[in-house]
């Protein structure tokens, strides 16, 4: 009888590798049923295998995992804050990688061709393993088929012992090397090649470094049995190699030019925010090094993000379910002004004092009307954010900006022409002012502002706690329930920034050339001047180059920095106190309509609304419990004693 391969997934395939249309449709019966005989016979047959190896990968798709820090929050949640990285512990997906390799190496293939699938495997399997190892520490390092290991009911052979958390760290980038070494230099599409191996072996590496660094931000209780055996431990003597290997690793990706910033040097701010709302719009081969493209030409196709933006812009129950945050607008640096573009702190002026320390819990009844002068007052709703940073204005939906020819209101209260103040009203209603009528959501009915309804209904889904929401990705041309918006697994940018951060951590490298690389970020961003190469300056560029990518969560776990007020500390890049939004209102107290804004807490993140205000990460959050560890006859994690 044929040996099956069982492990074939038929998922909708959309990574754009290639057309398996006509061998799909020539075979015959179930495809789980194919013969590995027939699959191999031809090339097609092997690069259905391939795709979906490729389709299985971890972290190849839009995910709202930033919401789990503080610049982001789903917009209907209360505030929350955890290590979120994604669990990943899946060894049929290991196993179907390892039948791939030893059915390419007996396929009879020619050198070249053996050699390119085996390094694709390779990458496909490191990427598996990475991702279970940011996560779990050490872990069973199975690099052979144990398809004909199970002999007359005997599954000892079956069983592998956990490597140490340093032996699993050095295998992944042993193999993503293996595998740059196997692939061919130029581009396969969506496909890996070289310098794709290269560009993953940089970030795990960069992983791996800052973690032995800062392992001991968060050290584990020494009398765990997985530390005493250091399969859930690092330390700081392991950083400078792996600092060199990214550096080593990122230098030849930036190098081989195939790949560049999108956009470079733009002429405008708006030459710039319209760069960066393109590049999210259809996958960029020039920046893209890895990814997804889901523009296949299939409208079921989509990419998952349809319910992300504001109400205004997307319908259905899903609509503005992803909230940013104050804390995130914040960062986002300001230019000095529309022709030098150097750089000007970001936090958003809202009081006349300059003071931006403090925040309303309660603005409904802490703002009052003796205060309004205390406000500094814009002459539009949108007069905060014109001249913030163009990624700002082309990722986030902010007060007053428009987007497919629509004004976003995203107001929560009006001061009346007789004084009076009102926060997070219970109605809508319009007030006529100098020949214009005016309303303290923004607009008209009840999907013209985010906080809409607040007071009525806070589980409609017309509303949410936050002014800011989510551009990024989002379709610019129409609402669809299978938007098909590219998602970039990595960017040119994350290796210009992986360099960077390497030399500042390590003092290995090129200074000059990594100065030259931030800046280089920057630029693109439409800033004519230059930051010197300190760690605070690379870190601030990993929040807002990829803010709302999921990679500052990335960033924070690899450096031990998640926020837990019980060790507070000013290295920890990610203490900030607590998530906020603005209020922004509209003031017809005046002689002209003027707005102002409120710095509070989200209506839900409240006493009054049951909210307990705990905010925090533990040193065991940074590892995940092993799945089924009695099972597999290995050791647990976080544990004083194995079971």
């Amino acid at each position: 009888m044929k040996k099956i391969f069982r492990y074939i997934l038929l998922a909708g395939l959309s990574l754009g590798l290639m057309s398996c249309d006509k061998f799909f449709d020539n075979a015959e019966g179930d495809l789980n049923k194919v013969a590995a005989e027939d699959l191999l016979a031809s090339n097609s047959g092997l690069l259905s295998l391939l795709a979906n190896l490729y389709s299985a990968l971890p972290d190849m798709s839009v995910s709202s995992g930033d919401q789990s820090q503080m610049f982001a929050n789903a917009s209907r949640s209360t505030p929350s804050y955890g290590s979120s990285v994604s669990s990943f512990w899946n060894y049929g997906n290991v196993r179907a990688v390892n039948n791939f390799l030893q059915a390419v190496e007996n396929a009879g293939l020619d050198e070249a061709t053996q050699n390119a699938y085996i390094g694709e495997g390779l990458f496909l399997r490191a990427c598996y393993y990475f991702a279970s190892v940011r996560c779990y520490g050490g872990i069973p390092i199975v690099d052979v088929s144990l398809d004909d290991k199970y002999v007359d009911g005997n599954a000892d052979a079956l069983y592998y012992p956990r490597s140490t958390e340093k032996e699993s760290w050095d295998w992944v980038l042993d193999q993503l090397q293996q595998a740059a070494d196997l692939m061919p230099k130029a581009k396969q599409g969506l496909r890996a090649n070289r310098y794709v191996a290269l560009a993953m072996k940089a970030r795990v590496a960069l992983w791996a470094a800052s973690e032995s660094k800062y392992w001991n931000r968060a050290p584990l209780n020494s009398s765990y049995i997985a530390v005493q055996r250091k399969l859930t431990y690092m330390e700081a003597s392991y950083a400078d190699a792996y600092y060199q290997m990214a550096i080593d690793a990122s230098k030849e990706v930036i190098e081989s030019g195939l790949y560049a910033l999108a956009g470079e040097n733009p002429g405008s701010i708006q030459a710039a925010r319209d760069n960066f709302v393109d590049l999210f719009q259809s996958y960029n081969a020039t920046e893209g090094i890895f990814g997804r493209s889901y523009n296949i030409g299939s409208q079921n196709s989509g990419n998952g993000n349809q319910g992300w933006s504001s109400n205004q812009l997307v319908t259905g129950y899903l609509q503005g379910t992803y909230a940013v945050t104050l804390n995130l607008a914040d960062e986002y640096d300001y230019y000095t002004d529309a022709d030098a573009r150097g750089r000007k702190d970001g936090k958003i002026q809202t009081l006349v004092s300059g003071d931006e320390n403090n925040y309303l819990t309660y603005p409904q009844t802490e703002f009052t009307a003796d205060k309004i002068k205390d406000y500094k007052h814009y002459d539009s709703p949108d007069g905060p954010f014109a001249l913030k940073d163009a990624r700002f204005q082309a990722w986030v939906a902010y007060p007053g900006n428009t987007y497919r020819g629509k004004t976003l209101n995203n107001e929560a209260g009006m001061i009346t022409p007789t004084g009076e103040v009102r926060v997070y009203p219970n109605d809508n209603n319009g007030i006529e002012f100098k020949g214009q009528t005016y309303y303290p959501y923004g607009g008209e009915g009840n999907e013209n502002s985010f906080f809409y309804r607040l007071n009525i209904d806070i589980n409609d889904s017309n509303r949410a706690f936050y002014c800011f929401q989510i551009l990024k990705g989002i379709d610019k041309t129409q609402n669809t329930q299978t938007p098909q918006t590219p998602y970039y697994n990595i960017r040119f940018s994350e290796m210009l920034l992986t360099y960077a951060e390497a030399v500042v951590e390590s003092g290995k490298g090129d200074k000059a050339k990594a100065a030259e690389y931030l800046n280089a970020v920057r630029h693109r961003a439409g800033f004519k001047d230059n930051v010197d190469l300190t760690l605070e300056n690379v870190l601030h560029e990993w929040k807002v180059e990829f803010a709302l990518e999921n990679k500052w969560t990335n960033v924070l776990h690899r450096r031990r920095a998640y926020y837990n007020p019980d060790t507070p500390a000013t290295y920890e890049e990610g203490s900030l106190g607590k998530k906020l939004t603005l209020v922004p209102m509209v003031d017809l107290s005046g002689d002209k309509a003027q707005w102002i804004f409120l710095r509070a807490v989200p209506y839900n993140a409240t006493p009054q609304q049951g909210y307990s205000g705990i905010l925090r990460v533990q040193a065991d959050d940074y590892y995940n419990q092993i799945p089924n560890y009695q099972k597999n006859r290995i050791e647990p994690n976080n544990k004083l004693t194995v079971d």
